[in-house]
Protein backbone atom coordinates (compact mmCIF):
# COMPACT_ATOMS: atom_id res chain seq x y z
CA UNK A 1 0.00 0.00 0.00
CA UNK A 2 3.35 2.15 0.35
CA UNK A 3 4.00 2.24 -2.99
CA UNK A 4 -0.05 4.06 -4.08
CA UNK A 5 -0.34 6.87 -5.50
CA UNK A 6 -1.85 9.90 -2.52
CA UNK A 7 -5.72 9.29 -2.67
CA UNK A 8 -6.07 5.83 -4.12
CA UNK A 9 -7.67 2.92 -2.85
CA UNK A 10 -6.94 -0.58 -3.30
CA UNK A 11 -10.13 -2.86 -4.31
CA UNK A 12 -9.86 -6.87 -3.92
CA UNK A 13 -11.90 -8.98 -5.98
CA UNK A 14 -13.75 -12.24 -5.19
CA UNK A 15 -14.48 -14.69 -8.66
CA UNK A 16 -16.77 -17.34 -8.26
CA UNK A 17 -17.71 -20.52 -10.49
CA UNK A 18 -19.37 -23.91 -10.85
CA UNK A 19 -21.24 -25.78 -13.17
CA UNK A 20 -24.52 -25.07 -13.99
CA UNK A 21 -27.22 -26.49 -16.32
CA UNK A 22 -27.86 -23.52 -19.13
CA UNK A 23 -30.54 -25.27 -20.88
CA UNK A 24 -32.96 -27.99 -20.42
CA UNK A 25 -34.71 -27.69 -23.53
CA UNK A 26 -32.05 -28.05 -26.41
CA UNK A 27 -29.89 -31.08 -25.48
CA UNK A 28 -29.13 -30.03 -21.69
CA UNK A 29 -25.89 -27.73 -22.47
CA UNK A 30 -23.92 -27.10 -19.17
CA UNK A 31 -21.36 -23.83 -18.84
CA UNK A 32 -19.32 -22.36 -15.76
CA UNK A 33 -20.96 -19.01 -15.10
CA UNK A 34 -18.03 -17.08 -13.85
CA UNK A 35 -19.51 -14.03 -11.15
CA UNK A 36 -17.25 -11.59 -9.60
CA UNK A 37 -17.71 -9.10 -6.86
CA UNK A 38 -15.46 -7.17 -4.37
CA UNK A 39 -13.83 -8.52 -1.49
CA UNK A 40 -15.06 -5.53 1.08
CA UNK A 41 -18.18 -6.37 1.31
CA UNK A 42 -19.31 -8.15 4.59
CA UNK A 43 -19.61 -12.29 3.97
CA UNK A 44 -23.02 -12.51 5.08
CA UNK A 45 -24.35 -9.82 2.98
CA UNK A 46 -22.39 -10.83 -0.01
CA UNK A 47 -23.75 -14.45 -0.17
CA UNK A 48 -27.37 -13.88 0.23
CA UNK A 49 -28.56 -14.29 -3.17
CA UNK A 50 -30.93 -11.45 -2.95
CA UNK A 51 -28.43 -8.98 -2.41
CA UNK A 52 -27.39 -9.26 -5.84
CA UNK A 53 -23.37 -8.45 -4.92
CA UNK A 54 -22.09 -10.93 -7.50
CA UNK A 55 -22.16 -9.88 -11.41
CA UNK A 56 -22.16 -12.55 -14.31
CA UNK A 57 -18.66 -11.55 -15.78
CA UNK A 58 -19.05 -14.42 -18.75
CA UNK A 59 -20.27 -18.08 -19.49
CA UNK A 60 -17.55 -20.26 -19.52
CA UNK A 61 -17.69 -23.45 -21.51
CA UNK A 62 -17.19 -26.70 -21.01
CA UNK A 63 -15.87 -28.46 -23.89
CA UNK A 64 -15.56 -32.39 -24.60
CA UNK A 65 -12.88 -33.60 -26.09
CA UNK A 66 -11.72 -36.55 -28.28
CA UNK A 67 -8.26 -37.57 -27.45
CA UNK A 68 -6.85 -41.55 -27.00
CA UNK A 69 -5.22 -40.52 -24.23
CA UNK A 70 -7.78 -40.01 -20.87
CA UNK A 71 -5.77 -38.37 -18.84
CA UNK A 72 -4.97 -35.64 -21.82
CA UNK A 73 -8.55 -34.96 -21.55
CA UNK A 74 -8.46 -33.05 -18.16
CA UNK A 75 -5.24 -30.73 -19.27
CA UNK A 76 -6.80 -29.84 -22.17
CA UNK A 77 -9.99 -29.04 -20.59
CA UNK A 78 -7.61 -26.95 -17.85
CA UNK A 79 -5.76 -25.25 -20.74
CA UNK A 80 -9.42 -23.81 -22.58
CA UNK A 81 -10.27 -22.69 -19.18
CA UNK A 82 -6.72 -20.85 -18.68
CA UNK A 83 -7.23 -19.16 -21.53
CA UNK A 84 -10.56 -18.13 -21.60
CA UNK A 85 -9.96 -16.57 -18.15
CA UNK A 86 -6.99 -14.98 -20.10
CA UNK A 87 -8.51 -13.28 -22.50
CA UNK A 88 -11.80 -12.30 -19.86
CA UNK A 89 -9.92 -10.92 -17.09
CA UNK A 90 -7.36 -8.83 -19.18
CA UNK A 91 -9.36 -5.43 -18.32
CA UNK A 92 -9.08 -6.13 -14.87
CA UNK A 93 -5.15 -7.39 -14.79
CA UNK A 94 -4.75 -3.79 -17.20
CA UNK A 95 -6.55 -1.77 -14.03
CA UNK A 96 -4.35 -3.71 -11.51
CA UNK A 97 -1.38 -2.76 -13.30
CA UNK A 98 -1.99 0.53 -14.65
CA UNK A 99 -4.97 1.95 -12.41
CA UNK A 100 -8.24 2.98 -12.97
CA UNK A 101 -9.94 6.22 -12.12
CA UNK A 102 -13.62 5.86 -10.82
CA UNK A 103 -16.00 7.53 -9.44
CA UNK A 104 -17.14 7.49 -5.60
CA UNK A 105 -20.66 7.02 -4.57
CA UNK A 106 -21.72 10.14 -4.85
CA UNK A 107 -20.38 10.43 -8.83
CA UNK A 108 -17.55 12.40 -8.12
CA UNK A 109 -13.67 11.38 -9.42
Amino acid sequence: QLQLPLGATLLGTILSSDKTNISNMTGGRCAHPLLISLANIKMAWRNKASSHAFLLTALLPIAKFVHPVERMLSVLSDCLMHQCLDIILEPLKQAAKFGCMMSDPLGNL
